[in-house]
């Protein structure tokens, strides 16, 4: 039986502009960076990952060289528009490509406590045909697992910061929840006072 092609998108191309500390692709964290971590933890599930970078390209892309050089990286030219623009142009290439994945699962670059076990719990536990989606405590969340198709699709009807939630609003009975709080952590990382649940990323690079 061949095993389903898994692939990771890491949206990471946003301007951190409610945190205010720049890009948070770049916040420090235990030694590397958001966007290294994120990368790595969907490696170490057994994906082969794609990062969408805006401002901070240059930089992420070198530290993603250093600690995950099979990762691809897409430059998202309109990353202004929101994570919609980073999930077109992360999508794209899956698109062109001869053998796209089975399924793909969509992670945030501020969210770092989605781990390679969450990861593989929600591939897991995917179903062709449907989605699969965190639950954290309850409350729906990302990270969330598509069929490649149907994530192509979503990316088209994004708007916004909304990414792939005005496909998910219009097919929710395709929505599988799965728990995911045993495993590890969904809250994500928007302003200020956020960081305090966080102390790995107030140490220095």
């Amino acid at each position: 039986m061949t095993t389903p092609l898994r692939h990771a998108i890491v949206l990471a191309a946003g301007y951190g502009t409610r945190l205010g500390r720049g890009p948070k692709a770049l916040l420090p964290w235990n030694g590397e960076v958001l966007v290294t971590r994120a990368a790595r933890a969907a490696a170490e599930a057994g994906c082969s990952v794609t990062v969408a970078v805006g401002p901070a390209g240059r930089e992420a892309r070198s530290w993603l060289r250093g600690r995950c050089p099979a990762v691809h990286v897409v430059r998202v030219h309109d990353a202004h528009l929101g994570m919609s623009a980073s999930l077109r142009a992360a999508v794209l290439p899956l698109v062109v490509t001869d053998t796209p994945p089975h399924a793909v699962i969509v992670l945030l670059v501020d969210q770092p406590g989605v781990d390679a076990p969450v990861i593989r719990r929600l591939f897991d536990s995917h179903v062709p045909g449907r989605v699969t989606r965190a639950l954290w405590h309850g409350v729906a969340a990302n990270p969330v697992v598509f069929d490649t198709g149907d994530l192509c699709t979503a990316a088209a009807l994004a708007e916004g910061d909304a990414a792939a939630r005005t496909w998910i609003a219009h097919n929710r009975h395709l929505v599988d929840d799965v728990e995911c709080s045993d495993l590890g952590r969904g809250d994500d990382i928007d302003e200020p006072a956020d960081l305090a649940s966080w102390p790995e990323l107030r140490a220095p690079r």
